[in-house]
């Protein structure tokens, strides 16, 4: 059924068009030619960006430590019963102790050439020592395969 209108404006349609309207194109203005691009009188502000530089580098350093330390306080390793917050507050407490007890160097070795065990008892004093038997046999048998 064609509808007439008494003007050549045509009517709002019925139904509302639901995209919006296209954005009208206006000429940019042409940017102004200029003989020297590179702009050779501008200096850079060395210090600000040194700056910056450094305050990138803190974050990131920042970033990556939390991401190392995920779960540092709440997650147990698997073959490990403590997290490694309590493992490592023990190990300050062991070393608290240690450091009243002992001078800090290394474990003394007497004239004999064996270290001084403060652990009390030889567990392995029933035990025969075999170990001057088993270095002899062992260079024998090296001069032997030399031999050969």
């Amino acid at each position: 059924m064609p509808i007439t209108s008494p003007t050549l404006v045509p009517r709002p349609p019925i139904i509302p068009l639901v995209l919006p309207r296209a954005p009208q194109v206006n000429p940019s203005p042409i940017p102004k030619l200029d003989r020297y691009p590179g702009r050779m009188d501008t200096r850079r502000d060395l210090q600000r960006e040194i700056d910056d530089l450094s305050d990138e580098e803190n974050e990131l350093e920042d970033a990556n430590l939390v991401i190392r330390n995920r779960g540092f306080q709440w997650l147990v390793p698997i073959g490990r019963h403590t997290t490694q917050l309590e493992e490592k507050n023990e190990a300050e407490d062991d070393s608290e102790g240690s450091d009243t007890g002992q001078s800090g160097g290394g474990p003394s070795i007497n004239e004999d050439g064996e270290e001084n065990d403060d652990s009390g008892a030889d567990l392995d004093a029933s035990m025969e020592d075999m170990d001057e038997e088993g270095e002899a046999g062992t260079a024998s048998e090296a001069e032997d395969v030399n031999d050969m």
